[in-house]
């Protein structure tokens, strides 16, 4: 009788334990699910930027073939200054659940195979595309360094306003020199950022599709409360 109740006792703790952990997954699952929400939302901005980045390196291209000193440079040196921005365009995902998840001892919690499998691939996606945005902040540091001869400091001054938002200003900038190498080499550039820009784009529409199929895809393993 004596092991019966002990082994009854074991039966019931682990079932609690048992309990409590499926409790803690469909917790975890819906923090996941409010983390590729707010991910929809934010890759879509990230799309929406890497788009004007596009235009942006268009627009320098047409102006930098035709542009010479004695021409008004306002438009450049606006372009400049958004294409050359490092916080222009950044990747930015939702990541406090798969922390937490790590954190509380890994993807053990989740014990839907295909849910895990289909979390760990979502971030995997993500660490690749961090690459390609690791390579355009190289190539617009690039960039920087070689339009300095073509800019004169204080024009390049007066299109950022106290608060460091990119601003026209009243006067007609110009630029210091009209160097058709030096041109040509920053041309090179712009033409990296834009076909970077265009093929991480693909990438990032392809990852919004795939947050959204991942939202269906555990709405139904995990009968969970219809949310946006």
């Amino acid at each position: 009788m004596l092991f019966l109740a002990v082994f009854c006792g074991f039966l019931a703790e682990n079932q609690r334990e048992h309990m409590i952990e499926h409790q803690r997954e469909k917790q975890y699952i819906g923090s996941f699910y409010e983390d590729l929400t707010a991910d929809e939302n934010d890759l879509q901005r990230i799309i929406n930027n890497l788009d004007r980045q596009v235009q942006i390196a268009d627009s320098l291209t047409f102006l930098l073939n035709k542009i010479r000193t004695d021409q008004p440079a306002n438009a450049i040196y606006l372009y400049i200054r958004g294409i050359t921005r490092s916080g222009s365009v950044r990747l930015n995902v939702n990541d406090r659940t798969i922390i937490q998840l790590r954190n509380a001892g890994g993807m053990r919690l989740i014990r839907n195979g295909d849910v895990s499998d289909s979390i760990v691939a979502y971030y995997k996606e993500v660490d690749n595309l961090q690459f390609l945005f690791d390579e355009s902040l190289i190539i617009k540091r690039s960039l920087r360094e070689n339009f300095q001869p073509l800019l004169n400091a204080g024009d390049f001054a007066k299109v950022i306003d106290d608060n460091n938002n990119i601003v026209n200003p009243p006067d007609i900038l110009h630029l210091q020199m009209a160097d058709q190498g030096t041109i040509n080499i920053c041309l090179l550039d712009i033409n990296n950022i834009r076909g970077l820009s265009i093929g991480t784009e693909k990438r990032i529409q392809a990852l919004k599709a795939r947050a959204t199929s991942l939202k269906n895809f555990i709405y139904e393993e995990y009968k969970l409360k219809k949310r946006n």
